[in-house]
């Protein structure tokens, strides 16, 4: 089942709404992709982030969560980089695939709709223990949230994911099952890859 978390992360507040972030799918492990532009191996199982957004009442704001005006961008940190990487926030080079997510509108394993953020190919080019941290923004909004220089939006949440393991190609277990949450969006048309009856790998930890 997914894991719900919610990370000691800045949330903000706008116009009377309050924006949180949940990581309801944590990225565990994954192989390293090198540097070749081609070469992807994404993060498994691929995060997933839902939003939600409440009046100054504490009411579900239904309509505004499900605005076409957000997106969600993932950065890396190392938490332990092996090689290659110093330490502290890393640049996005070091991470491939799509970096920007739109919301998503889909219902969850218990059949509940919400606002969701998928990132079905992020790839990470080196070996280590790393975080993403997630920035929601708010295209169009010009209040006093912190902004996104030249993007024309505000940052409106942000929110860290639980360290995960990039490996070797000799060290890495393979990839595991699909969650039961990754199969739910695919059934609903999300493009997600899905892997059923996955056997471990052997691998070298010399």
């Amino acid at each position: 089942m997914p894991h719900d978390i919610t990370a000691d992360c800045p949330s903000y507040h706008s116009t009377h709404r309050s924006y949180k972030l949940t990581v309801v799918q944590q990225p565990f492990r994954a192989r390293m992709c090198g540097f070749g532009e081609k070469d992807r191996r994404p993060v498994d199982p691929p995060p997933i982030v839902q939003l939600s957004v409440h009046d100054q009442f504490g009411r579900e704001d239904d309509d505004l969560q499900r605005s076409p005006f957000f997106v969600l961008h993932p950065s890396p940190a190392v938490v332990a980089p092996r090689r290659g990487i110093g330490n502290g926030r890393t640049t996005t080079r070091v991470m491939m695939g799509t970096l920007v997510s739109s919301p998503n509108v889909l219902k969850d394993v218990n059949g509940n709709f919400g606002c969701f953020f998928c990132f079905p190919d992020l790839s990470i080019r080196c070996e280590g223990v790393y975080r993403l941290r997630f920035t929601l923004v708010k295209l169009g909004d010009f209040d006093s949230l912190p902004m996104i220089e030249n993007c024309g939006g505000r940052v409106v949440a942000e929110i860290d994911s639980e360290p995960f393991t990039v490996f070797s190609a000799k060290r890495f277990p393979g990839m595991t099952e699909s969650t039961p949450l990754s199969k739910t969006f695919a059934r609903q048309g999300l493009k997600i890859p899905i892997r059923n009856d996955v056997r471990k790998r052997n691998v070298d930890l010399h």
